[in-house]
């Protein structure tokens, strides 16, 4: 791990009471994402990754204990970043400071397979 600090704030959270999982090391989450640089929007893209083997420096420990429909926000500096340009629309210079917007949209597929299931049970 490189040194720096990751900064994390939440942008929105479900109640406690509505938050009937939350995201552990080991989980496969599916998220969207929008990423800025130096505060210049890239876009909002969508990603699947297992928590503990995050592409994102920070990710792993700052979107742990998320609750579904979860928003966080995660400020990645120079110094931590590791410049993989994943859903940006330019390469990240070097000095750039990374901010992420992340809402959690599923965990293990629960959510999706749960679609999935009304879904194909609506056609039979």
């Amino acid at each position: 791990r490189r040194g720096g600090w990751v900064g994390a704030r939440v942008l929105d959270a479900p109640d406690g009471e509505e938050c009937e999982q939350r995201s552990t090391s080991g989980d496969s989450l599916y998220v969207e994402y929008e990423v800025f640089i130096d505060d210049k929007p890239q876009g909002k893209n969508k990603l699947e990754f297992k928590l503990g083997a995050a592409p994102v420096e920070g990710w792993d420990e700052h979107l742990a204990g998320m609750c579904m429909d979860e928003q966080r926000e995660l400020t990645i500096p120079p110094s931590t970043h590791r410049h993989n340009n994943i859903g940006m629309k330019e390469d990240v210079p070097r000095d750039a400071v990374l901010k992420f917007e992340v809402r959690l949209l599923d965990i293990n597929g629960a959510t999706r397979k749960a679609a999935y299931a009304r879904q194909k049970g609506r056609q039979e």
